[in-house]
């Protein structure tokens, strides 16, 4: 999908280094570690869900194709 400042990829990647920036500003390296170790976990555990959440749809999808073909004969 585009928007009129680019690709939603591109805009995301601008924001997400913005955001680095801000939060990291100030912060000792021991700190931004643990910040940077905090968001790479949020982001996995948000790839897990996500994950999930499409093969729960798989599922569902193939079971009504399933279902609807049974129907069908």
């Amino acid at each position: 999908m585009n928007t009129p400042s680019g690709s939603t990829g591109e805009t995301m990647l601008a924001v997400a280094a913005l955001a680095a920036v801000q939060l990291t500003r100030g912060r000792s390296p021991e700190e931004m570690n643990l910040m940077a170790a905090f968001f790479t976990t949020l982001g996995d555990g948000i790839a897990v869900i996500a994950a999930g959440q499409a093969v729960d749809e798989l599922r569902k999808s193939s079971v009504n194709s399933i279902d609807n073909t049974s129907a069908m004969s």
